[in-house]
C-alpha cells in the first residue's frame, strides 16, 4: 500500500500535545502546579485569616478560586502555546513536503526530500489513531506522522496495520486538556 501526503504545522502541534497529553510527567507538573497554587494560597489566606487582617485574607482566598478554577485551562494554553513555537523552531523546513510511505509485509519504506528510510515492523512500538492522524511510535523513540486528510482511504491503512501485525491503538476521542 502506498500513501502520498504532506505535513503541516497542525499535524506537528497535534502530534506534540498528543504525546504531551500521554506524558506521567507533564501531567505531574499540571497536577501539582495547581495544587501547590490553590492549597498555598488557601494557606496564605488562613494566616491572615488568623492575624484578623481582613483585607489580605479576601485577597488570597479569591487567589484560591481563581488558581482553583483557571489553572487547567491556563496550563493548557501556555504549554499549546509553547508547542506551537517549539513546532515553528524545529519543524518549519518539513511543513508543506511530499512524503511518500509504503507498507509492505515486514517493513514500512518512507520517502522526503530529505532521503529514505526503511523501518523494520518489529521496531514499531504502537499505532496510535487519533481523530486526524496516524502515529506510529518506533523503539528508537521517533514517531512517523500521517495525516488522515490526505489519505483517501483511512479504513485501508486502519486494515493495512492490522494486516500487518500492528495493533491501532483508539484514541478517536482525544483531545488536549
Amino acid at each position: 500500500m502506498k500513501l502520498e501526503y504532506k505535513t503541516y504545522e497542525s499535524d506537528f502541534l497535534e502530534f506534540q500535545l498528543f504525546t504531551a497529553s500521554k506524558s506521567e510527567r507533564i501531567n505531574r507538573k499540571k497536577r501539582n502546579g495547581w495544587a501547590f497554587l490553590t492549597i498555598g494560597s488557601i494557606v496564605i489566606s488562613g494566616y491572615f485569616y488568623l492575624n484578623e487582617n481582613t483585607v489580605m485574607t479576601i485577597y488570597f482566598g479569591l487567589c484560591a478560586v481563581v488558581f482553583g478554577l483557571f489553572y487547567p485551562s491556563y496550563f493548557k494554553w501556555r504549554y499549546k502555546q509553547h508547542y506551537k513555537q517549539s513546532v515553528k523552531e524545529n519543524y518549519s523546513q518539513r511543513f508543506g513536503k511530499s512524503e511518500v510511505v509504503e507498507i509492505h509485509g515486514d517493513s514500512i519504506t518512507t520517502k522526503d526530500s530529505s532521503g529514505e528510510g526503511k523501518i523494520y515492523i518489529s521496531e514499531i512500538d504502537r499505532v496510535d489513531e487519533t481523530n486526524n492522524h496516524f502515529f506510529l511510535k518506533l523503539s528508537t523513540g521517533l514517531s512517523l506522522l500521517i495525516p488522515k486528510a490526505e489519505l483517501g482511504n483511512v479504513n485501508g491503512v486502519r486494515d493495512k496495520f492490522t494486516e500487518i501485525g500492528l495493533q491501532v491503538n483508539n484514541e478517536i476521542n482525544w483531545t488536549w486538556k
